[in-house]
């Protein structure tokens, strides 16, 4: 896989060490380990974009070079002091009500870093950092269903392990603002919602395999994609002609 050029260009008005810092955090989070990893995990089998879904199956090169990286930077650091947060709270408890980080299986070869299990309440939780226009959205509308999809699949995961599973939640952390922002969906586990994602990232599977799209990437153009305004954000976007290798986004058909 070759990941993303994105370079720190200088800024008008930049400050002379500006662009430096940038690129260090540029670098060190090119090379870390979310951003090199290659097997799919829960988080990515409920993609909505079967493009997308065929472009990660099959490790293409990205081809988006203008993804700034500083939000999911965010994101991963909040989840790493969450997960000191919690393991506090057992501590403090003197007993293990939350289980952090837990490996889980959610099938052979699929496998996740699931944020949080809350023993008592028997949920699923996984932790997300989001902007103020997403936070909105999802007040309004509910979690997109890639995301919906992946709190099943850790349940499946949790269910694996022999724990009683009750609930799957999402729980949305503000980028700004206050904690008072804190947003949490959830809704009963149903092992089918996770099945039906495994079920259609079989089928994108399949279909890849049969437009031996290895060989031939414009096959890629048969693969239907789902355009949103998160387009310009995917690793795969590339505006102009539809050649098959990188997505033009919303121009698609």
């Amino acid at each position: 896989m070759q990941l993303a050029t994105f370079a720190a260009a200088p800024e008008p008005g930049d400050h002379p060490l500006a662009a430096g810092l940038r690129q260090v955090v540029i670098d060190t989070d090119r090379h870390a380990p979310r951003s090199v990893q290659v097997a799919l995990g829960p988080s990515e089998i409920g993609e909505p974009c079967a493009r997308k879904l065929a472009y990660r199956l099959m490790d293409e090169t990205r081809t988006n070079a203008d993804s700034d990286p500083w939000a999911a930077i965010i994101g991963t650091a909040v989840h790493a002091w969450l997960a000191d947060a919690f393991e506090a709270a057992n501590t403090r408890l003197g007993r293990i009500r939350y289980l952090v980080e837990r490996r889980v299986e959610v099938r052979p070869g699929l496998t996740g870093s699931c944020d949080l299990f809350d023993a008592d309440t028997m949920t699923v939780i996984d932790h997300k950092v989001v902007g103020t226009t997403k936070m909105r959205e999802y007040r309004l509308q509910g979690p997109p269903p890639h995301y919906r999809a992946q709190a099943h699949l850790y349940g499946v995961g949790y269910a694996n392990l022999g724990l009683p599973v009750r609930e799957v939640a999402l729980a949305f952390y503000p980028r700004g603002g206050l904690l008072s922002g804190l947003h949490v969906w959830s809704e009963p586990f149903d092992p089918a919602i996770a099945q039906a994602a495994l079920d259609r990232h079989d089928q994108v599977l399949a279909l890849v395999d049969t437009l031996d799209v290895e060989r031939n990437p414009a096959n890629y153009r048969h693969l239907p994609a789902t355009p949103s305004h998160g387009c310009t954000y995917c690793p795969w976007f590339k505006p102009g002609t539809d050649t098959g290798r990188g997505c033009p986004g919303h121009l698609a058909k």
